[in-house]
């Protein structure tokens, strides 16, 4: 059984949220399951997500927490991220400015840091285009430096300008009641792939209120698929809900 003490951890996010409540401002929160299994994950494993964002004007700032309910990972925190957006149009070509913070604590001996910036337009009713860049570090944590006789200096390893990108069709309009559709990307909410390995996602929503959305969605890893050679590596599927306020 998890812990309850993981919901300390949403504190602070609701407190930032609520505090910097304005006029014309929104709300929104996400909660989600992920349940699937992969070559590294030794059997199945079951995530647990929940995310805030605030909407003002034409900013956004949201926020989120990753929690491993069952895996081989042995950290129940797993994922933490920020992302900050900022809408932009330029002769009537709408699009978005995204800055983004993930920390991965994927095992015990080392995690993984990435920012990064991306665009993002959805100028057209049935597609989402996003382009950007991050710089990923991953490091040995300081017990497993003591441990192994691990220098600190020698502690990091850096890679730098990694493409990321997102292409998802639609079989409606975005504004749609309920929709339908098909991403390739090589990211997700904490994590980031190597622009070779890009991972696919079949997404179904339906907007139950009109302020809550429910959705299912089934993504599927393939390893080096732009490569000579690929080979499976993984699959989860995420059912979540989405209340705005």
């Amino acid at each position: 059984m998890v812990n309850i003490n993981k919901f300390k951890y949403l504190i602070p996010i609701f407190i930032i949220l609520v505090s910097v409540n304005g006029i014309n401002a929104q709300i929104e929160l996400h909660s989600y399951i992920d349940i699937g299994e992969n070559n590294v994950s030794e059997g199945i494993f079951i995530k647990n997500a929940y995310r805030g964002s605030y909407q003002y004007q034409k900013y956004d700032i949201e926020a989120g927490l990753q929690f491993d309910l069952k895996s081989n990972n042995p950290n129940i925190p797993t994922g933490i991220d920020i992302i900050g957006l900022r809408e932009f149009s330029v002769k009537d070509f709408p699009f978005n400015i995204k800055g983004i913070f993930i920390l991965n604590r994927f095992s015990d001996l080392l995690y993984e840091t990435n920012w990064g910036v991306r665009v993002e337009t959805r100028k057209y009713e049935h597609f989402l285009f996003e382009l950007g860049t991050n710089f990923k570090t991953y490091t040995i944590n300081s017990a497993a430096r003591e441990e192994y006789n691990i220098n600190k200096s020698d502690s990091k390893l850096h890679e730098n300008f990694n493409l990321v990108y997102v292409l998802t069709a639609y079989f409606k309009p975005h504004d749609n009641g309920w929709n339908v559709g098909l991403s390739c990307t090589n990211i997700d909410y904490y994590i980031i792939n190597q622009s070779t390995n890009p991972v696919f996602n079949l997404q179904m929503r339906y907007k139950l209120k009109s302020n809550t959305t429910l959705y299912l969605e089934s993504w599927y890893k393939q390893a080096g698929i732009f490569n000579i050679y690929a080979n499976y590596f993984g699959y989860f599927f995420r059912g979540g809900i989405k209340w705005e306020i």
